[in-house]
């Protein structure tokens, strides 16, 4: 007969035990209640967007592939960047691969020349300071940039092509390359983790640009025009080889792409070096950028390509702690590995949810397609609201926010880039319109109104303000500008730090005079 003591005992183990499997019948009836809420929340919310017209499918956003000897990105210089190893990302042979992702590493910083920001074209491509930059090796450091005079220019040009002469084979390649009908790299968007995604074409392209303004400015000094052009419309060539691409990055590097040819282009203006059929033909290609269009669908094929995949990979993985550590710029511990791992499934939904949310109700209001309009005042105030909510962790954690917050690229800065660019673009064809009607005339006109409908069909407006871009005439040349993102009229006046919050985007006709 047993004893009242282990009477008690096995009474208390039988509680507990019976009290043990009720908990985890809880937690798994918790479980299996989150994972249903967050698949339901989320299938619904895609067939409302679906119904709108919105894509979910990430093969609505890569551009199809193209024949090979159809594409500009495989002609034999570019083709070993995405030569990879089946089922890698691994290049196949990494003695080509590292001859091309190498290609003008050696190339000097030179003269610092704030071109990247467009706040404001009034100085010609420092090419005494390039060829210093060259005759010195100077690698990555950065010299002043000086003012010199046209002269003194054309005598350093030849040093500086010269200097340019070890690339002209490659760029030979790529300016017969650039007669294929398209252009398409083969960047592996589907791969299951989406961080690991490789764009080696990236660092690559804007070298090639950088000698190709080296070359044109260089051309254009010496009274090359027809060499510079050629040059220059490479450069818009390598640049738009980027325009498919679904993510903000390619974007990105696109614009400072086209930024450099767009140098070239305000210098040939400055020195009325370009006729008219080539100033119709620049005309063309700007009037047909539309930066705004771009934003949007890098925006949302970002979310496909990146955000998407991301959390059907953080749904599927089973290291998604340590995943999740890289991510946010920690190292992997064993027990944020295992809270993580611990996680439901339908909890990764619910922040998938509100990773779309957050776009369709902060940032894609911000900008208007269909007026050809920005609201730099509602970013700001939302990028301001969401500021203040990611340091409220317990909302993160109750709104499904926290991935959000690590996920969201800085669209303000990059809005702003995109804005930037198409202010840009616009300036760039009222310039040439501008510089036509000066061709037939001799001179520029009093208003912009006096271009239509001769030299331009309809004049673009300042996509900040909606209101026309402002024009003066000064002396014998003129002033353009948007206001800018500050959305203050400062007279024409770009920002003194070359940054693009503050001051005028200015489009000035020629060289500003000390």
């Amino acid at each position: 007969m047993s004893s009242p003591t282990k009477s008690r005992a096995a009474k208390w183990l039988g509680r507990f035990l019976f009290a043990l499997a009720l908990l985890v019948t809880l937690i798994a009836l918790l479980y299996a209640e989150e994972n249903w809420r967050g698949e339901r929340d989320w299938r619904a919310y895609k067939q409302q967007m679906e119904a709108k017209g919105e894509k979910f499918d990430l093969a609505a956003f890569i551009p199809p592939r193209v024949p090979d000897e159809q594409n500009f990105a495989m002609t034999p210089f570019l083709a070993p960047l995405f030569d990879l190893k089946p089922g890698t990302q691994e290049a196949r042979d990494t003695h080509a691969f590292q001859r091309v992702s190498n290609f003008a590493k050696s190339l000097p910083a030179g003269p610092a020349q704030a071109r990247w920001a467009w706040v404001g074209q009034t100085e010609k491509t420092d090419l005494v300071g390039w060829r210093a930059a060259f005759q010195n090796n100077s690698g990555d450091k950065l010299v002043k940039a000086e003012r010199h005079s046209d002269q003194e220019r054309a005598e350093a040009a030849p040093a500086v092509l010269a200097a340019l002469k070890p690339y002209e084979a490659v760029i030979e390649e790529l300016r017969a390359a650039s007669r294929r009908p398209y252009s398409h790299f083969n960047v592996n968007y589907t791969i299951e983790n989406p961080v690991a995604l490789v764009l080696p074409h990236l660092p690559v392209l804007p070298r090639t640009v950088r000698i190709l303004e080296l070359r044109a400015t260089s051309e254009l000094a010496l009274g090359r025009t027809a060499e510079a052009f050629d040059d220059l419309g490479l450069m818009f060539h390598v640049a738009d080889s980027l325009q498919d691409e679904p993510i903000l990055i390619s974007h990105l590097v696109r614009i400072g792409c086209l930024k450099l040819a767009t140098h070239v282009v305000w210098e040939g203006l400055a020195e009325h070096r370009w006729s008219d059929a080539q100033v119709q033909t620049l005309q063309t290609r700007f009037q047909s950028q539309d930066f705004l269009a771009d934003y949007t669908r890098a925006v949302e094929g970002e979310r496909c390509a990146f955000g998407n995949a991301l959390f059907e990979f953080l749904i599927k993985s089973p290291n998604r702690g340590d995943f999740l550590s890289a991510v946010g710029g920690g190292a992997p511990s064993a027990t944020s590995s295992f809270l993580v791992g611990m996680v439901p499934r339908g909890w990764w939904r619910f922040e998938q949810l509100s990773y779309h949310r957050m776009l369709d109700d902060l940032f894609l209001p911000t900008i208007n397609l269909a007026a050809r309009r920005v609201y730099p005042k509602l970013i700001e105030k939302q990028t301001i609201a969401l500021g203040k909510s990611s340091n409220r962790p317990f909302e993160k954690i109750m709104r499904h926010r926290v991935l959000s917050y690590l996920l969201h690229p800085a669209l303000n800065s990059c809005l702003r880039r995109f804005a930037n660019a198409q202010v840009m673009a616009d300036e760039a064809t009222l310039a040439c319109a501008l510089e036509r009607c000066r061709l037939a005339d001799g001179r520029f006109p009093e208003t912009l109104d006096a271009l239509v409908p001769r030299f331009i069909a309809k004049l673009p407006h300042d996509i900040i303000t909606g209101e026309p871009l402002k024009y003066r005439r000064d002396g014998d040349g003129y002033v353009l500008y948007s206001v800018g993102w500050n959305e203050k009229d400062d007279g024409g006046k770009p920002s003194e730090k070359g940054d693009l919050e503050q001051g005028d985007w200015v489009w000035q006709s020629s060289v500003n005079t000390p």
